[in-house]
């Protein structure tokens, strides 16, 4: 009986899956720049979801690990958060995932327009870059946050401190928009 729940249970794990979320910036942030210096040639780089995942999902931000399920963060390995502190977390950084993913399509969008405005291109990657470069940000502060003797308390205490991301105003509806959609 206790090797059939220890089977059931790897099987449980073997099914979730796992994404360097560190890596996954970088590479994001590649291949736009990537994209840029071969003076727009080749395919345009696909827009991505870093916490968009119905299934659970193990994503990992400096050392630790962020489990999210349904586009929420539900936990980080090792640390016991409240739901407020959980719900806190996933707004920051769901908010800043669908800042970068918007940006994304609206630059990919531009290049199909018949009058292309590079400039606009430009400023919308700034965007992007901007985005990708907060999340990495406040996930390296999270990481932190748990460097100390009780490391879920010091979280707990902080993260309300954390400022919201800083994005662009003309996204906040859309952002609200989108976190209702997800949450859905």
């Amino acid at each position: 009986m206790a090797q059939h729940n220890q089977n059931k249970q790897s099987t449980l794990f073997e099914n979730i899956e796992r994404v360097n979320g560190n890596e996954m910036i970088e590479r994001l942030g590649n291949q736009k720049t990537n994209f840029n210096k071969k003076y727009r040639s080749g395919n345009l780089p696909k827009a991505e979801y870093i916490f968009s995942r119905n299934n659970l999902t193990i994503i990992s931000f400096n050392g630790l690990d962020y489990y999210v399920k349904n586009n929420r963060v539900v936990g980080i390995q090792g640390l016991e958060l409240s739901d407020e502190v959980l719900n806190q977390i996933t707004e920051k950084l769901v908010t800043l995932d669908s800042v970068q993913h918007s940006n994304s399509e609206k630059a990919n969008f531009e290049y199909y327009n018949a009058n292309v405005d590079i400039q606009k291109i430009r400023n919308i990657d700034r965007q992007f870059m901007a985005s990708l470069k907060m999340l990495a940000s406040t996930t390296r502060d999270i990481a932190a946050l748990t460097k100390t003797e009780n490391p879920s308390l010091n979280v707990e205490n902080n993260i309300a401190k954390m400022r919201l991301p800083n994005v662009d105003k003309a996204y906040e509806n859309q952002i609200s928009q989108t976190l209702v959609q997800l949450n859905k």
